[in-house]
């Protein structure tokens, strides 16, 4: 197999990805699985595990058990294709003039790419700098940043005087973004971010969750709500049948989004 030249996340991506459809792998097989040297896929693995995200056996590793949050730098990589094409769904929500939140998240943010590419002139309130600059390119749009602490290591801005604001606005629709999707729950791995979503989803007539279909599995640490507190699920065509089914159970749409189209 040639050699494909990746940056560190995007092999650190690959490698989570198939892990995930796995349950496990040898150095051997990633090797043959990323196109890269035994050693480099070595220190791939090392970086992972010092960071929690994966468990060494020996001559591989395996997903670790923990919840603890990949960094956006990785995540920002994962399932590329797929959260692309769920932001290019998103956009048949909305409608000129929207008064719109955008939560944080790497799927989150393809819908505003796709949104600012789609030229409908919108209100945008974002917690997410990264967000808020693409819609910002966009002369068209407004974009309101509520304010907050930035989060360390992302572009994400948590407490006051964001979550106040956003205690104190309604708004047509919410794009909502999560760390996991299991049975009734939606959970996040901070609880200060799941404060700032919980009050997204007060704020919002309509709240639609984008979510890759890597998101329905284990639980996180904290609740953000019930299924039954949002209207709709955006995923890939990726989502098991039981997955699908499980949530259409609890009153939610969930809607499909396919490479491509």
């Amino acid at each position: 197999m040639p050699r494909v030249d990746r940056i560190p996340p995007q092999r650190h991506a690959a490698i989570l990805e198939h892990l995930r459809a796995n349950g496990a792998a040898s150095i051997q097989e990633l090797t043959g699985a990323l196109a890269a040297s035994p050693s480099t896929v070595r220190r791939d693995l090392d970086y992972l595990a010092e960071r929690g995200y994966v468990e060494r056996t020996h001559g591989g590793a395996t997903l670790s058990a923990s919840s603890t949050e990949v960094e956006s730098s990785i995540t920002s990589h994962i399932a590329q294709k797929e959260k692309a094409a769920i932001g290019r769904l998103a956009v048949s929500w909305v409608k000129a003039n929207m008064t719109i939140i955008f939560d944080s998240g790497t799927t989150v943010l393809e819908a505003a790419r796709a949104i600012a590419d789609s030229n409908l002139p919108i209100t945008a309130v974002t917690n997410d700098l990264g967000i808020a600059q693409i819609l910002g390119s966009n002369g068209r749009n407004q974009v309101i940043v509520p304010g907050g602490t930035l989060r360390p290591g992302s572009q994400t801005l948590l407490g006051n005087p964001g979550a106040a604001f956003l205690r104190g606005i309604h708004v047509d629709l919410a794009f909502l973004g999560t760390h996991a999707i299991t049975d009734n729950l939606l959970t996040d791995s901070s609880l200060d971010l799941a404060e700032v979503k919980r009050a997204m989803i007060e704020a919002a007539r309509h709240v639609v969750v984008l979510a890759d279909s890597n998101k329905f599995g284990p639980t996180c640490s904290f609740d953000i709500c019930t299924l039954a507190e949002i209207d709709e699920v955006i995923s890939d065509s990726r989502l098991s049948d039981m997955d699908r089914t499980a949530t259409e159970a609890h009153g939610v749409k969930v809607s499909i989004a396919r490479v491509g189209e």
